[in-house]
């Protein structure tokens, strides 16, 4: 059978040997992981940032991350990233956002793949700085309706943003979304607050969509914790009874007690039954 030609008589083979990427503008490709885990005391999220040691954002705190090698996938990176300057791999990943704007990397046109990872509660891994990291810690927390807040006592670093509400015309629709604002001198590099929003708001929205919230818990765990840490994702408070109600088929006793972080009795231990 004959190969198929193009308006200009080339083959498929005969096209791509022909072709020359260079004659077009091309942008790099980065990842960034929003690493999130619970408190140990079960008060509040974490998320891991490093401290950039090169331009451009010289000493600001971001999210890990770096630029995706030719040979590998975005997930690959984003795993390998991760290890080299944290030192924390084998977790669970998910990609969350594309981010595309045009200037959100002074060197040149960057995309930017974001992912968020979960690390349960009991694996409290502690982050080593290393690669282009001059120095990695575990940050709470705090996000509401109108501010997220960043904090890390032992550095004494705080970084704040207000949440603004705008609206943006999708086809026919008004979409509302938030923009953070950042409040102070301390604030993250590129448009890694976006990020941050964005996998807290996905985080939230999913919980009660998904059994996501499973990937922060260990792999044993009391009622009581549980529901702790599905309270401090959505930010409110839940009836214990209807919580249990929803979790009766997604858990599993394992027949024996122990004193949950969040309470003074000794309740019950389960774990995720595979659905």
């Amino acid at each position: 059978m004959d190969e198929k030609r193009n308006a200009d008589g080339l083959t498929e083979a005969e096209f791509l040997k022909a072709y020359r990427p260079g004659d077009y503008e091309r942008p790099s490709v980065t990842v960034d992981v929003l690493l999130l885990r619970m408190k140990r005391d079960l008060s509040c999220l974490q998320t891991l940032l490093i401290r950039r040691r090169n331009h451009p954002f010289l000493g600001c705190w971001a999210l890990p991350g770096g630029f995706i090698e030719m040979k590998e996938s975005a997930y690959e990176s984003a795993c390998r990233e991760l290890k080299e300057e944290t030192g924390i791999d084998g977790i669970y990943l998910e990609q969350l956002y594309t981010m595309n704007q045009p200037d959100r990397d002074p060197r040149m046109r960057v995309i930017d793949i974001a992912y968020t990872g979960l690390i349960p509660y009991d694996e409290q891994k502690e982050a080593t700085a290393g690669d282009d990291a001059e120095d990695a810690g575990w940050f709470d927390i705090r996000f509401t309706k109108d501010q997220i807040i960043l904090t890390e006592p032992e550095r004494n670093v705080r970084i704040e943003y207000h949440l603004t509400e705008k609206s943006f015309r999708n086809g026919i629709i008004a979409v509302r979304n938030y923009v953070p604002e950042a409040i102070g001198e301390e604030r993250l590099a590129f448009d890694h607050s976006e990020i941050v929003l964005e996998g807290l708001m996905k985080l939230r929205n999913k919980v009660l969509l998904s059994d996501c919230a499973f990937n922060l818990v260990p792999k044993e765990f009391t009622l009581p914790d549980l529901q702790k840490a599905y309270e401090v994702i959505l930010g409110t408070e839940l009836y214990k009874a209807n919580f249990r109600d929803k979790m009766a088929s997604k858990v599993e006793p394992l027949h024996y007690v122990a004193k949950p972080i969040s309470g003074s009795r000794v309740a019950g231990v389960y774990k995720y039954k595979e659905q």
